[in-house]
């Protein structure tokens, strides 16, 4: 756990200045504003420096204490302007506890007042990241193998194989996503442990209308076509869910503030997640949100911990946030035949997996669809990971994720520049000859 420092200066007055300070394990961050924040303003865009990320603010704090707090311990002034205080989170011996107060500027200016109270090891802002605007990334000139005719999840996990021992029974798997609608046919036999919405913290997942990403991860790790359809198993030209007796955590998430990432991780672990999936990019991840994602995964579950499985950026070039922590499964993605799609390579990524793969589909007049790119390529392994969680449910998620990437198969890619490197193509047969020799 990391040691943490903070504190936030305005470094002139409200009325002038428009910059503020806070230091995480002392080192220092800038909030830049282009207009200093408005009387009764509750939200404004800020560059976070020195990541040069442009961030949302909003008039939330989130106050880390080693022990628990009241509100009527914090200095009559500051509780004057609280309108609610929640306790986010607790684990271990940290108390995250999410203030809102009247305004921005309210918030900002007493930071360094609220840090002041005894036990609190730092207060920050509730930030979240913007998109970054879509830069060029350059392309390895792959060739891609994809043929959905031919290709067969079943056969690239060896389903047929792991499925005697196990089809994901006692497993769940929390997806944090844009929510899950279990009205699609092939979808409507998932065993629903749970569904809350983050972002207006109500209970319910359903997705909005123009909102399919979730439900394509879903397809892909409980899609049950025979339930529906006289089919033989694993006939071609279906969406296969790769472990459809698991349960569903079905989080849906829009607005990734830190307070709404926190609330998701925390309602995950909540509900027994075994296996957390982020088919998304994240370009900055905020200190409370790294020291508990660090804890789900080495010492959740009486120390078993979560398997966090994480897109690596479905483009060729260096990741960040999310897809840069070494204590998550980060997933690549190739063509068919193990030919890495463009997709990011580095010393994050843990390994490929397929990517281009038949899932549920919402569009008019069709059943199924492909799924792409790292995101398909992280549920896909997502579902494999349930499978061996509920089959050897004694690994820690730490030997699972070492587990894929040592029975990974290597690969070589050549730059166009005449360079190259190796990266590691995910080996379900290997993964299970290992564990029945185990």
């Amino acid at each position: 756990m990391w040691k943490l420092i903070s504190s936030v200066l305005l470094l002139v007055c409200p009325l002038v200045c428009a910059d503020y300070v806070f230091a995480v394990a002392e080192k220092k961050h800038r909030l830049e504003f282009n207009n200093p924040p408005d009387a009764g303003q509750t939200e404004a865009v800020a560059l976070l420096k020195p990541e040069m990320l442009r961030v949302k603010v909003a008039n939330r704090l989130l106050v880390v204490s080693s022990r628990a707090i009241s509100l009527q311990e914090l200095p009559e002034q500051q509780q004057k302007l609280i309108t609610k205080m929640e306790l986010l989170l607790h684990y271990q011996q940290q108390f995250v506890y999410l203030l809102s107060l009247n305004s921005l500027e309210d918030a900002l200016q007493n930071i360094a007042v609220l840090e002041k109270v005894p036990g609190v090891s730092y207060v920050q802002p509730d930030l979240l990241p913007m998109r970054i605007e879509s830069e060029k990334a350059p392309s390895l000139l792959n060739t891609l193998y994809l043929n959905e005719q031919t290709f067969s999840v079943a056969d690239y996990l060896a389903l047929e194989k792991i499925w005697p021992y196990s089809k994901g029974k006692g497993s769940r798997v929390a997806v944090i996503d844009t929510g899950v609608s279990l009205n699609l046919p092939d979808l409507r036999q998932t065993k629903l442990r749970f569904s809350w919405d983050i972002d207006l913290n109500i209970p319910g997942a359903v997705p909005e209308p123009h909102q399919k990403h979730g439900n394509k991860v879903a397809g892909l790790i409980w899609a049950q076509p025979d339930k529906v359809q006289n089919i033989n198993k694993f006939s071609l030209g279906y969406a296969w869910g790769i472990a459809p007796d698991s349960e569903l955590i079905a989080l849906k998430l829009q607005r990734p503030w830190t307070s709404n990432l926190l609330r998701a991780f925390s309602l995950a672990e909540q509900q027994g997640a075994d296996v957390i999936n982020i088919s998304w990019l994240l370009p900055w991840v905020a200190a409370p949100v790294r020291d508990y994602l660090q804890y789900l995964t080495y010492e959740a579950r009486q120390g078993k911990g979560v398997v966090i499985i994480v897109a690596a950026d479905p483009k060729f070039r260096t990741n960040v946030g999310l897809a840069a922590l070494p204590e998550l499964l980060v997933v690549s993605s190739t063509d068919h035949q193990g030919t890495l799609a463009d997709a990011s390579w580095g010393p994050a990524a843990d390994i490929a997996a397929a990517s281009y793969v038949l899932t549920v589909s919402q569009l008019p007049g069709r059943r199924y669809e492909m799924f792409a790119k790292t995101s398909s390529s992280a549920a896909l392994v997502s579902g494999f990971v349930a499978l061996l969680r509920s089959w050897r449910p004694e690994l820690t998620a730490a030997e699972i994720q070492l587990l894929l990437s040592e029975t990974g198969t290597a690969k070589i890619q050549k730059m166009p520049q005449g360079s190259e490197f190796s990266y590691k193509v995910l080996n379900a047969q290997k993964v299970l000859a290992e564990l029945s020799n185990n």
